[in-house]
Parts: structure tokens; C-alpha cells; sequence
């Protein structure tokens, strides 16, 4: 419980609440101020509309006026009184003039003795007005019922303040507490997972709102976190799978040729144990380069490039490579394919793909690489005729290190086709592999739905 008193929410709860007391007093004050405001002019209109008509009223006719404004009209008046010019009262219930000027004004008096009550005292406001004849009419009206509405908003404002400020505390205490809990909920899920059990997620409700927004964003992260650790897990163990045979085939051969007493035996193990060790770096390099891919850092520097004219490139260095192996290399890419990226990335993730498809393709086969835009979209395709991919394994060989069944007897380090997938991923495309009745059919294209034209 006092956790909920410290807590932040509670503090804003009664800030909330403060400020709508304050907000409802002024509200309240300025309705008070209007409504007796309002009573009085009406007052004071009333009396200088009444005393104009009467200043013009014959004797008999302002006697039965003033006997009805007395009684039972709406327009009710508390003192009356007419006066001769000496100041002698002729008609009325008040006996002396006041201290005002017969000029048809509404005057204020603080003080007046209501007719019948010689003790007391009421405010009133009174009109006086010269008659034709010089003697002076006289109007009053008291403002005890005006006092008295004034009275009662003030009541009812101090004695709904109390109650509305402990009811909006209860509320933002309720709040609060709902507040704490949650975050107690959370602080506890992110505790057990600074611990170690990265398998639990923050809590996200049916109807999120912002605090389940972010929440939702940490379970995102968590949960690529624990992909990158299951990732970096395996890799770490392929990796050590990788670096051990040639380790152990270069320390037997470096073994073996210091066990002989021929120096050309051991110059030749030292030679073998080189190439084993040419192996193991470029196997590390590869990893390096997917890492460095993967972070993204180069993405920042993307322009407009033209994927038709890198086709061109890498196909003019690969044609060679493929003649010599009696392969027929293939180039579709007459129109430019504009796109923002790094031109050098996409060359290296396009050679991968004809390397790997080079590699994989008898003698006699053919190996076409396209460039174009289809339903606004850059799209690359590498296809060959070589053995191709298994149903089974499409979804697998851009993993590291992994090795087709009826390809693993092929020279590679099995990290080629991981590379091009990062690099297609940092590009926001998507690089998958179909058949091509026969051979393998792989297809980078990008996931935007247009893309940029070149400048």
C-alpha cells in the first residue's frame, strides 16, 4: 500500500484532482457572480422602467399601481412612496425620502428599514423620479432574496468541494492502484527475465493502450533476441563442427611431417596444412561478412542504383568461369531495373547466386540470370539446370553452414546463399528458391510495392 502512495500515478491522480476542484471552483464562482449579477440589474431595470411610467400616472392612477406592484403583481416592489415637493410623504409604506437624487437612476442603499420592522436593516435599491407636478416618486426593491441566492451558491460550492475532492481521490487512488499493479506485473516479468528465462513475455491486454504498445514492441524484441541467441548458438557450434576436421587433418599432416626425416615430406604436410588453414579463414571471413550485413550499418548510405547494369557486370565476370566449364551463360536484362541500395552488396549477393549455380550445373547445362520490373517491382532471378532443390530443403539452404544431401559432396563452405539472403534482407527483399524443371530457380525481389527511379 504505501508503494501506491509513492507511486507516480497517484501523484498525478491527485494533481488531476486538485486542478478540477480548482477548475469547478472558478466555474461556480463565475456562475454565482452572473446569477446575482444578473438578479440586481434586473432589479435596478425594473424599478427605472416602473418609475418612468408612473412619473406620468395621475394621482388616482398611481395609488391603485402602487397598491398592485405592492400586492400581487410579478413585478413586485418592497418600497413605494410618493412625495409633495416639501417632502411629505402622500402615498406609500416608507416614510422618509433617502438620500438620493430624483434623477430616474437606480441607486444603491446598504441599509434600509423594511416597512413594519423598525429594528431591522435589508439593502435595497430604490429609484427616485420627478413628477410633472414637482412632487417625487419613489421605488424600492429589497435584495435580501439576491443575498440570499448568493448565500446558498456559496453553501452548496463549500459543501460540494469537500465530497468531489474525495471522490476524485478515490478515483485516481483506484486508478492508481490498478496502475501499480500492472507495473508490478511488468516489473516482476522483466526480473525473471534479467534472470535468465527468456521464455516469459510482458503482459499485453485484449485492449492495448500505450503502456501495451511498448510492451508489445519488448515482446518483439525478446523474442529476436532469442532468435539471434538460438542463431549465434548454432553458429557457434557449426562453427566449431567446421573448424575442427581441418584442425585435426592439419595438426595429423603437420605431425606426420615431423615424424618423417624428409624435408620435402614435411614441406609438403606444411603445404596441406596451409590450404586446411585457407579454409578456416575464409569460413571465418564468411561469417564476419554475414555479421557485418546483418547489422545494417551501410544501409544509411543506399542511392539510386540500376540492378540491370550490376547483372551485366557480374555476368561479364562469370561468363568466363562458365565457358571453361562448358556451361551456357545467359544474360536477360535489356532495360534498367532502378532500385536504392548499395551496388557493391548487391554484386556480391548476385555472385553468390551464379557461383552457387556455376557450381551446381553439369557440363552442357545453361545458367540465365534476368533483370526487370514487374508490377513495379525489381526483380533478379538466377536459375540453372543443374540438380536443383529438394522440396524439403527450400526453406533450409539459406541457414549457415548448411549443405544440400545431394550437393554435400561439393567443395563450399556452405555460408554463400546465407550471405545473399542478408544482404537481400537488408535491401527489404525477398530471396527465395523454386524449381526450374530441371535445376534451381532463385528469385530476389523487393518487398515495396514501387521503387525509385533513377536519377
Amino acid at each position: 500500500m504505501p508503494d501506491i502512495f509513492r507511486s507516480s500515478a497517484l501523484r498525478v491522480a491527485l494533481a488531476f484532482a486538485i486542478a478540477m476542484t480548482v477548475a469547478t471552483s472558478l466555474i461556480f464562482g463565475f456562475v454565482y457572480l452572473q446569477i446575482t449579477a444578473s438578479d440586481e440589474a434586473l432589479v435596478r431595470v425594473v424599478l427605472v422602467n416602473e418609475a418612468e411610467k408612473g412619473a406620468n400616472y395621475s394621482d388616482a392612477e398611481l395609488r391603485n399601481a402602487l397598491d398592485l406592484r405592492l400586492t400581487h403583481d410579478l413585478r413586485r416592489l418592497d418600497y413605494v412612496a410618493l412625495f409633495d415637493a416639501a417632502g411629505n410623504v402622500l402615498i406609500g409604506n416608507i416614510d422618509k425620502m433617502p438620500a438620493i437624487p430624483a434623477d430616474g437612476k437606480s441607486h444603491f442603499i446598504a441599509a434600509v428599514q423594511p416597512p413594519g420592522a423598525p429594528r431591522q436593516s435589508e439593502p435595497a435599491i430604490f429609484v427616485a423620479r420627478l413628477r410633472p407636478d414637482g412632487s417625487v416618486l419613489l421605488l424600492g426593491r429589497s435584495l435580501l432574496e439576491v443575498y440570499a441566492l448568493r448565500r446558498t451558491v456559496l453553501v452548496a460550492l463549500a459543501t460540494a468541494i469537500g465530497p468531489m475532492l474525495l471522490m476524485a481521490l478515490a478515483i485516481g487512488a483506484f486508478f492508481a492502484r490498478r496502475a501499480s499493479l500492472r507495473l508490478t506485473r511488468i516489473h516482476d516479468t522483466i526480473v525473471r527475465i534479467m534472470r535468465g528465462d527468456l521464455q516469459v513475455r510482458l503482459p499485453v491486454r485484449r485492449a492495448p493502450d500505450e503502456i501495451d504498445k511498448v510492451s508489445r514492441d519488448v515482446n518483439l524484441m525478446l523474442d529476436e533476441i532469442v532468435r539471434l541467441l538460438v542463431q549465434i548458438k548454432s553458429v557457434s557450434d557449426n562453427i566449431a563442427h567446421d573448424l575442427r576436421t581441418p584442425l585435426a587433418v592439419m595438426r595429423a599432416k603437420l605431425e606426420r611431417g615431423l615424424a618423417g626425416d624428409d624435408d620435402q615430406e614435411l614441406r609438403a604436410a606444411a603445404r596441406q596444412a596451409l590450404a586446411e588453414l585457407d579454409r578456416a579463414m575464409r569460413t571465418i571471413t564468411a561469417l564476419l561478412r554475414i555479421s557485418e550485413v546483418e547489422s545494417a550499418l551501410r544501409s544509411s548510405g543506399f542511392k539510386p542504383i540500376d540492378l540491370s547494369a550490376i547483372c551485366a557486370d557480374v555476368f561479364e565476370f562469370y561468363e568466363p568461369l562458365g565457358k571453361a566449364k562448358s556451361i551456357a551463360m545467359v544474360l536477360d536484362a535489356k532495360s534498367p531495373v532502378p532500385t536504392l541500395g548499395d551496388g557493391d552488396l548487391m554484386r556480391e549477393a548476385l555472385s553468390n547466386l551464379i557461383d552457387n549455380a556455376v557450381k551446381f550445373t553439369p557440363e552442357g547445362g545453361t545458367v540465365r540470370i534476368a533483370a526487370a520490373m514487374e508490377a513495379g517491382r525489381p526483380v533478379i532471378r538466377v536459375s540453372d539446370s543443374g540438380s536443383g532443390v529438394a522440396p524439403g530443403e527450400r526453406d533450409k539452404i539459406f541457414e549457415r553452414f548448411y549443405r544440400t544431401i545431394r550437393n554435400d559432396r561439393v567443395a563450399g563452405s556452405g555460408l554463400g546463399l546465407s550471405i545473399a539472403a542478408a544482404i537481400a534482407n537488408l535491401h527489404d527483399f525477398d530471396l527465395r528458391v523454386e524449381d526450374n524443371c530441371p535445376g534451381a530457380l532463385f528469385e530476389m525481389s523487393a518487398r515495396l510495392k514501387s521503387a525509385p527511379k533513377q536519377s
